[in-house]
């Protein structure tokens, strides 16, 4: 991908790689895929960006989990989960 999403062109761009997991890993981009994002890009930015159902996920950074308000730097590695139920 060239081109950040949103079609900035220049400024602050973000390189982050995406894993999708569980019952998210068929979707785009597959079960994993480097975006360029805009700079200040939180990781709830990516259900949008990556077209994934508007629920609970589960946001993994090195290892660590985060909210969706966790703004992406350059390098990270995101992993994304879908909602899961117990029992």
């Amino acid at each position: 991908m060239n081109e950040p999403h949103g079609g900035m062109v220049g400024g602050n761009v973000v390189r982050v790689s995406v894993t999708l997991k569980g019952s998210f890993a068929g979707r785009s981009p597959g079960s994993g895929g480097e975006l360029e994002v805009a700079g200040g890009t939180v990781v709830g930015g990516l259900i949008e960006m990556l077209d994934l159902p508007h629920s609970s996920c589960v946001f993994v950074i090195k290892g660590t989990m985060v909210d969706r308000g966790t703004p992406l730097s350059d390098g990270d590695h995101v992993a994304i989960y879908p909602p899961m139920a117990g029992g």
